[in-house]
């Protein structure tokens, strides 16, 4: 498999597969933050019969603790598609199968 990086160079030389990043770098930031939260919600929702002994403080409070971890896991590559490099936003959206 050829490596993201080759696979633009070669492109851009007109000599590669075709490279089109499908999403802008804020754009693919969102959809790995939406694709997280996702995940957090299908999670709570999988536990919700264990969970439901628990007050609703307590529910509030395990709400914010897995937001924050979905907000921190995601800052990274926010961070990192800052600069829109064409290269990073394709890597993301391969890496995390993500869609426009």
């Amino acid at each position: 498999m050829r490596s993201v990086e080759a696979e633009y160079e070669g492109n851009r030389r007109g000599t590669g597969l075709a490279f089109v990043s499908v999403m802008s770098g804020s754009t693919a930031s969102q959809a790995l933050h939406d694709r997280f939260e996702s995940i957090r919600r299908a999670e709570l929702e999988r536990l919700k019969k264990k969970l439901g002994g628990l007050t609703e403080a307590d529910r509030q409070f395990i709400h914010q603790i897995t937001t924050d971890v979905v907000d921190a896991l995601a800052s990274g590559p926010r961070r990192a598609l800052a600069e829109e490099s064409p290269i990073a936003v394709e890597a993301l959206v391969r890496l995390f199968a993500l869609e426009a």
